[in-house]
């Protein structure tokens, strides 16, 4: 056989395998778009179906979920409390939240019927703490004041730490922090300088309201989770009925009773009142 006819079959053969190869690959392509558009009669969500206006129609369930899941990221929200604005002395009200039931709408969407329209499935979530809990809040349990006068300054730490936790509400075991509620003791919270025990410091005072807050939670029968005393006796409350902080020392106590309660205190001229806890009408 000549060169260039031994040439001429290499070519074809070549061409030809080429072809079988491009051949078999649109047969796989082809089978696997039929498989699929098969899969999506037959499983596929109905024809016309809709779900919050989005057409739905012969997607598969795994798509039906990415869609969902979507819509839910968008749409969920956690719910708020209701809270007292210290500043404004009024109380912002509650907002439910909500979730959307990812799996209760999948199954609606995929056993819905031809042109359907189908709705998320809301779930809402309901605050711990609504307005009504806090106007509730009036029967008084305990009280406290003391009074211990001293400069403008310290005056001012006085009414600015009372005025900080004035409102705060516990819950059945919780823990009421002085540090949380009314630090950091700083100048950029309003905080001045002012005696404290072997000079001057910043937030001079605020020990008059813990122990005012000490004494009334005390009297309402409350556990007492931390307290520090004073290296010297302090002049506004009886010898051993004192309390301090520093910013590694804290006084907290617990609502140990069965219902919530509130703080409401406030402080002026030297005077700290404390109505240390108040629970609701049962």
């Amino acid at each position: 056989m000549r060169k260039s006819e031994t040439s001429v079959k290499f070519y074809f053969l070549k061409l030809s395998t080429i072809l079988i190869i491009i051949l078999a690959g649109l047969i796989v392509i082809f089978s696997l778009d039929l498989g699929i558009r098969v899969a999506r009669y037959l499983y596929g969500v109905k024809p016309g179906v809709t779900l919050q206006g989005v057409a739905m129609e012969r997607m598969l369930k795994n798509e039906v979920r990415q869609m969902v899941e979507r819509l839910a990221d968008s749409l969920d929200r956690e719910p708020r409390n209701a809270r007292f604005d210290r500043t404004n002395k009024v109380i912002v009200p509650e907002l439910s939240g909500r979730k959307v039931d990812v799996l209760t709408t999948i199954d609606a969407v995929m056993t819905a019927k031809e042109g359907e329209v189908v709705e998320l499935s809301i779930i809402t979530l309901d605050p711990e703490i609504t307005t009504e809990l806090f106007q509730s809040i009036h029967n008084k349990i305990a009280t406290y004041s003391t009074s211990g006068g001293g400069s403008a300054d310290r005056i001012d730490n006085l009414y600015l730490a009372a005025k900080y936790m004035n409102g705060v509400i516990l819950a059945p075991g919780d823990v009421f922090s002085f540090n949380k509620e009314t630090g950091p003791r700083t100048p950029e919270r309003g905080y001045n300088m002012a005696p404290v025990v072997g000079g001057m410091g910043i937030g001079g005072g605020v020990c008059q309201v813990v122990t005012t807050i000490y004494n009334a939670a005390l009297a309402a029968g409350l556990e007492i989770v931390e307290r520090h005393q004073h290296s010297i006796l302090v002049g506004y409350v009886p010898p051993g009925r004192d309390a301090t902080v520093t910013d590694y020392k804290d006084f907290k106590f617990r609502n140990s009773t069965d219902k919530y309660i509130q703080i409401r205190s406030g402080a002026g001229g030297g005077y700290v009142c404390m109505g240390s806890a108040l629970e609701p009408v049962a």
